[in-house]
């Protein structure tokens, strides 16, 4: 089974967030790995709005709600080697999506001079079973 997931954010906004808020806002939000990647970038704000997008993707393509033990920093956004983006999940949200079956999932990061855009698709596999 497909999930699918998608978001924007306006960089303004995001933008806004942090002159407001600062690194309280960056610290519940954003696992120390992504911090430190997204201060020591290009752009950083490009960054923290794609990757917010991203967790709120992936939030939709898993159809969470807020429940205890629900924290955005347990989906991590990260780049692979050919500079790819990756979503670690980890914690409760790691633990729901393995609830829903073995899957695989890819994203798209993409972002322009006012906006960042995240998709997330999740491929469940139908999980067979066992009458040993």
């Amino acid at each position: 089974m497909l999930e699918i997931g998608i978001d924007i954010v306006n960089l303004a906004d995001m933008t806004e967030t942090l002159k407001r808020s600062g690194d309280i806002f960056l610290k519940r939000v954003y696992s120390p790995a992504e911090i430190k990647q997204g201060k020591g970038c290009e752009n950083p704000m490009a960054f923290f709005a794609s990757a917010f997008a991203a967790k709120e993707a992936v939030f939709k393509a898993l159809k969470l709600t807020w429940q205890p033990g629900i924290d955005l920093r347990h989906i991590e956004v990260s780049r692979g080697p050919l500079g790819e983006p990756l979503i670690t999940l980890s914690g409760r949200i790691g633990e729901l999506a393995a609830a829903k079956g073995e899957h695989e999932m890819a994203i798209s990061l993409s972002y322009e001079t006012t906006i960042a855009i995240a998709m997330v698709v999740f491929l469940f596999r139908k999980q067979e079973a066992d009458f040993r």
